[in-house]
């Protein structure tokens, strides 16, 4: 008599039968059942754990995990879940892997490192578990399929390229305590349609949400003074903007090319103001008092009007290809009316041509040469 092992076809216990026998009867719940069938349950579901079991150690290979970091990943698989030894995902271990669509974090990662993500083009979702703390740097650049993320809760700081390139990422939610974003964090984000800062946010990088093509609006919390290099540059449909009263200063091109922004309120005690090249809705631009440095509005096409107070001395940059900006406001436009080529061709040459001072318009005294409305010497 041979025993074999097999399956009852009943209860779903394991007997052990004689396989010369056809029929067998179930020793855990009194039925009997046709031997051959019993024996083939127990093949097929031994063959199913035997293969489950073979892929858990295929994958369990192709990981290689030093002191809780997960160092290097071989495998090939779309869905990968991370072992329950890791701690951190180290740098670049992901990176450029274009296989990859979803990936599983346990609760106890707590970190991951810098380019750990980078490239991973079929990467569609990723859920941060709340025991992640730290995202490094390029962490997730160039994640194309990536359409929106949830940050953990105890992140503090977006690091400088984590979400740049990812061209189809939509929305993104992001912990209120955070208190700075990296330069070009999500820089290239073409489909990033609204993001809302979070209140606490004091510092924002260069270049951070440049090239967001789809960004319609933006607030900038309080505490912030800066808005540095390129902030905003190429945001094409950007037409609302709300700005911190603790605003210092804007740097060169934050705002280039943002052609929907047809107005703009800067608020009180800004004291340097740039990068607004190439905005072609604005129409009326005023500087408030107290500023002392005003930038390049170069390739400003349609801005007609601006005031500048008394506290600019003079323009630092110019505002070349300003077809339309005759109407400008300046007590030191006099000494200054070059930066203005529109202007100073209309306005100054003509009363050049007409003998008047090229100041004010007025007529000179014969003998002294001297404006008779506003005193200056005739210099030309």
């Amino acid at each position: 008599m041979a025993m074999v092992n097999a399956i009852c076809t009943s209860c779903n216990k394991t007997v052990e039968v004689d396989n010369k026998k056809d029929a067998w009867v179930c020793p855990h719940c009194s039925t009997p059942f046709v031997v051959i069938k019993a024996i083939n349950r127990y093949k097929a579901q031994h063959k199913e754990v035997s293969r489950k079991v073979k892929a858990v150690k295929k994958q369990s290979a192709d990981f290689e995990v030093t002191d809780g970091v997960l160092v290097c990943y071989k495998g090939s698989s779309e869905s990968v879940t991370v072992p329950a030894e890791v701690r951190k995902i180290g740098s670049h271990v992901f990176e450029n892997n274009t296989t990859l669509k979803n990936i599983t974090l346990h609760e106890k990662v707590e970190e991951i490192g810098s380019y750990a993500f980078r490239g991973c083009t079929a990467l569609e979702e990723i859920k941060f578990p709340d025991s992640i703390t730290t995202i490094d740097m390029w962490a997730f650049r160039g994640c194309t399929s990536l359409q929106s993320v949830i940050l953990p809760p105890h992140i503090r700081y977006i690091a400088d390229c984590l979400f740049a390139d990812c061209s189809n990422l939509v929305s993104v939610e992001m912990p209120e305590p955070i208190g700075g974003i990296g330069s070009f964090a999500f820089s290239g984000c073409k489909n990033l349609k609204e993001i809302n800062i979070p209140k606490y946010v004091s510092q924002i990088g260069k270049y951070a949400f440049s090239g967001c093509e789809n960004l319609e609006k933006i607030s900038i919390p309080e505490g912030v003074s800066l808005i540095e290099e390129c902030t905003f540059a190429n945001c094409s449909v950007l037409s609302e903007i709300e700005l911190p009263r603790t605003l210092k200063s804007i740097g060169a091109s934050a705002f280039q090319n943002c052609v929907s922004l047809h107005n703009i309120e800067l608020p009180n005690g800004v004291l340097s103001i740039d990068g607004f090249i190439g905005c072609t809705g604005l129409r009326a631009f005023n500087i408030p008092a107290g500023v002392s440095s005003v930038g390049d509005f170069s390739g400003c096409v349609n801005l007609e009007k601006i005031s500048i107070p008394a506290s600019v001395k003079k323009i630092s940059g110019g505002f070349n290809n300003c077809p339309k900006l005759l109407n400008i406001s300046w007590t030191n436009l006099a000494e200054n009316a070059s930066n203005f080529p529109a202007y100073y061709e209309t306005v100054v040459a003509s009363r050049k041509a007409a003998g008047k001072c090229v100041y004010c318009g007025g007529d000179f005294k014969l003998i002294s040469k001297t404006c008779k409305n506003c005193g200056k010497k005739k210099d030309y």
